[in-house]
């Protein structure tokens, strides 16, 4: 019997081919876009999931308690790190890292040097880390590998690239041009999702070699760069390790220890807490996954509507079925074995276009976690099995209802009514549906489309175009050195400007911390912010000054440019009167006279208000050379400063970097939110389209006499079209009152998350009504054209 139903279903499809690409494409869309969003949330859900005991790992964060509010810092000092492993019985591990950005290294491969500049993935670890966390060996020299000093763990990637093998062990990789790396393991290449994928970690006891400072015994050492991570022991508990954090305070801190409250994040929800550094927020997922689910609804909703208005052509068919004996159960599963072949159908087509799309999902998040072998996991099997089962029962349950209860004798007789195939009025709500499931994305897309736009095109404070930034070598910290890179690139007329600073006046640089203003006895209540240039910093960046003057090029005396907002906090309204007033940076310990005062600038993205800045020279500090560039002729400029780069630092890679799209890095995450929106709206309004082609299809073959009627009585094409017109227009209206509130709750809630946004007027919510309005029109349009064409005659003469 079930062969029998299959071989009748594949028949039904062949004879009306129309009918079922039009819901194989409608309903491989659907399924093809909730699978590509099921891998993106799978993605994110399993981030670090697969460390074992993931549940009794955390990381370290703090909590800045201070007058103005609390202050969330992802770092922690190496200091805390030691105290955790010694004080509290509670922890059974503790693991310390920290990033090393655009470091040098260069090995000696078959008699030649290669050199490398590494701008992300070099990082120093101490055992505690390689211990705590779980690590796939190719090779490895025992299992103490990072105790030691001057020594490194490559991933095989790293190895190949350096050494063209990955047997590397005992062999040495050369730091900054200066020390010596002896390799001790070599790790597997990460194919798992991590927030920690690092592909070199040098020993931290190099570190405490390179740097002479008493950093390891400062708990005030804190940086977004330096991460705790600890291992609780079975059975205990995190608020108690906190509590236990808490009482401690004054050990660490002192006097400041009301400050400070660390707390352990589990290691299961840094990937998703933006208070502390995470990727991306759950409820982004959540609603992700409310648009996969509604891709599938509108999919299915299409085929309810193409599947009913196809009942009429089959009346007859079902009528002659049963006189010959058919039972209404027969007939039901007879129709849910025509959905389900045309939902396995349109599952195959879903998977070859989520093997197409694959590449843009990966290009859309920035990372190649995506391929082929994904399709075949479990999860994603179960997944796709379970997409199906849900379509055919909600797509082909109601449809398998109305058609198998057809009265023979009037199915026989071609006198159905429309109440009988389903109805109107249920199409006419099924395509509301849908029109309202569009224009929510469509109104959406609009929006992020519009923030990001703002995000890119909003004066920041300073001027961040035809600036290129180019690390400086850690090995050389010759001043002498930089004044002839200056004076060389000065040289060319393209190059306008060269300063030496630490980052960009925005960045994510976290240097900051108390303030006392003009000898007063206390510290103000609020932090500020440091940037650190040199004299030709406010220059470089076309920064505004309000009064006062840029700094000078001094070796000794201690001067300070603050920004507009600083100097609203210390309570003066007139620049003027606050230079040669005397300034105390807490974080430097530097003081000094305020001898200019800029405009106010943004310093990190336009999520989080301007703060109070000071910028200063600290030379020790310097890590970039910035150069304001003629882009008249980039490829020239660019030649030039490697030219000038060269004869400085023959031994050193050059790399640079614009600080436009340092910047744009900001907003990776909305970028990427963006693209997804806007990709899955495009499918719905497809879907969408082919719903309402359905829809007018359905009313055409119900009022093709009347057509053929009214051409007789004189009617144009444009008065068919018009009485068609009228019907849709409604339903887009009704779907447009219905979505706008509903859209506009959930941007202004998402705006809300931006210190700077975008007013949500109404033309942008009648912008989304307008574009499905349109769209509608030119989808229905069509198919009324078409008939409202046909002749008069043929259109009387149908039965």
């Amino acid at each position: 019997m079930l062969k029998n139903y299959f071989q009748i279903a594949a028949r039904n499809l062949k004879i009306n081919r129309s009918y079922a690409i039009l819901n194989i494409f409608g309903l491989g869309l659907g399924m093809a876009g909730a699978v590509l969003i099921f891998l993106f949330i799978q993605f994110h859900l399993s981030t670090d999931r697969h460390q074992p005991d993931f549940d009794r790992m955390y990381k370290v964060v703090l909590d800045l308690h201070l007058d103005e509010g609390v202050e969330h810092e992802s770092g922690s000092a190496y200091a805390l790190s030691t105290a955790l492993s010694q004080d509290y019985s509670q922890i059974e591990k503790v693991g310390f890292i920290s990033k090393l950005p655009n470091v040098t290294l260069s090995a000696n491969s078959g008699g030649k040097v290669k050199r490398f500049i590494e701008k992300e993935n070099v990082a120093y670890a101490d055992q505690g880390y390689i211990n705590i966390f779980s690590f796939d060996w190719i090779k490895n020299n025992g299992s103490i590998l990072l105790s030691e000093p001057f020594t490194v763990v490559l991933s095989e990637k790293m190895a190949l690239k350096y050494f063209g093998t990955s047997d590397v062990i005992g062999k040495t990789i050369r730091l900054n041009n200066t020390n010596d790396l002896r390799i001790v393991g070599v790790l597997k290449d990460q194919n798992k999702p991590t927030d920690l994928d690092f592909n070199i970690y040098i020993s931290l006891p190099t570190l405490k070699k390179l740097d002479l400072t008493n950093w390891p015994e400062q708990y005030g050492w804190i940086s977004s760069k330096n991460f705790t991570f600890v291992k609780k022991t079975k059975g205990s508990n995190s608020a108690d390790i906190e509590k236990a954090l808490k009482s401690n305070g004054t050990k660490y801190y002192g006097e400041n220890s009301k400050y400070y409250q660390h707390k352990l994040q589990p290691l299961s929800d840094v990937h998703f807490d933006e208070r502390y550094g995470g990727q991306i927020r759950r409820s982004i997922l959540w609603v992700l996954a409310g648009v996969g689910f509604f891709l599938l609804i509108i999919a299915s909703i299409n085929f309810i509507n193409l599947a009913t208005a196809q009942a009429l052509k089959r009346a007859k068919e079902i009528g002659i079925r049963k006189v010959l004996g058919s039972t209404k159960g027969q007939l039901f599963w007879q129709f849910m074995a025509e959905t389900a072949l045309v939902t396995v159908l349109a599952s195959v087509l879903a998977l070859i276009f989520v093997m197409i799309l694959l590449p843009s999902l990966n290009n859309w998040t920035h990372t190649k976690a995506f391929h082929f072998g994904m399709l075949f996991q479990f999860e994603v099997v179960s997944f796709l099995l379970l997409a199906v089962m849900v379509v055919i029962g909600f797509a082909g349950f109601y449809p398998a209802v109305i058609i198998s209860g057809f009265n023979p004798i009037a199915a026989l007789k071609s006198k159905l009514s429309t109440q009988q195939i389903g109805g109107i009025g249920l199409r006419r709500s099924l395509i509301t549906v849908q029109l309202i499931i569009a224009q929510i994305l469509v109104i959406g897309t609009l929006v992020l489309v519009l923030q990001l736009k703002f995000f890119k095109n909003t004066d920041l404070g300073f001027d961040q175009n035809a600036v290129i930034t180019i690390p400086l070598p850690k090995s050389d910290t010759l001043q002498k050195t930089k004044d002839a890179l200056r004076n060389d690139m000065l040289q060319y007329p393209d190059i306008k400007s060269v300063s030496y600073q630490y980052e960009a006046p925005a960045s994510n640089m976290g240097f900051g911390g108390s303030v006392r203003f003009d000898n007063r006895a206390e510290w103000e209540k609020f932090v500020i912010r440091d940037r650190f240039g040199d004299e030709n910093y406010l220059q470089t960046y076309k920064m505004q000054l309000l009064a006062g003057r840029s700094l000078m090029k001094r070796d000794s005396v201690v001067e300070f440019v603050i920004n507009e907002e600083l100097m609203k906090r210390l309570g003066v309204r007139d620049p003027q009167l606050i230079l040669g007033k005397q300034l105390e940076d807490g974080a430097s310990g530097f003081k000094g006279d305020i001898v200019g005062v800029v405009k106010s600038f943004h310093l990190k993205s336009l999520q989080e208000a301007v703060e109070p800045c000071v910028i200063f020279a600290n030379p020790k500090l310097y890590k970039e050379v910035a150069v304001k560039i003629d882009t008249r002729n980039l490829a020239q400029s660019i030649q030039h400063i490697n030219q000038a780069w060269q004869k400085s630092y023959p031994d050193e890679v050059f790399s640079y970097e614009f600080v436009d799209e340092k910047i744009a890095k900001f907003y990776e995450k909305e970028e990427q939110l963006t693209s997804l929106i806007r990709s899955f709206a495009m499918v719905a309004i497809l879907i969408c389209c082919l719903g309402l082609y359905g829809m007018v299809s359905f009313m055409v073959t119900q009022k093709t006499k009347e057509i053929g009627v009214r051409k007789v009585l004189g009617a144009s094409v444009s008065n068919i079209v018009s009485l068609f017109g009228k019907e849709f227009l409604i339903l887009v209206t009704v779907a447009f009152c219905i979505a706008s509130p509903i859209a506009w709750y959930a941007m202004k809630n998402w705006l809300n998350h931006f210190a700077y946004r975008i007013d949500l007027e109404w033309w942008i919510l009648a912008s989304g009504g307008i574009i499905i309005l349109l769209i509608t029109l030119i989808t229905v349009g069509y198919k009324v054209v078409i008939a409202a064409l046909m002749n008069p005659v043929k259109s009387l003469a149908s039965e």
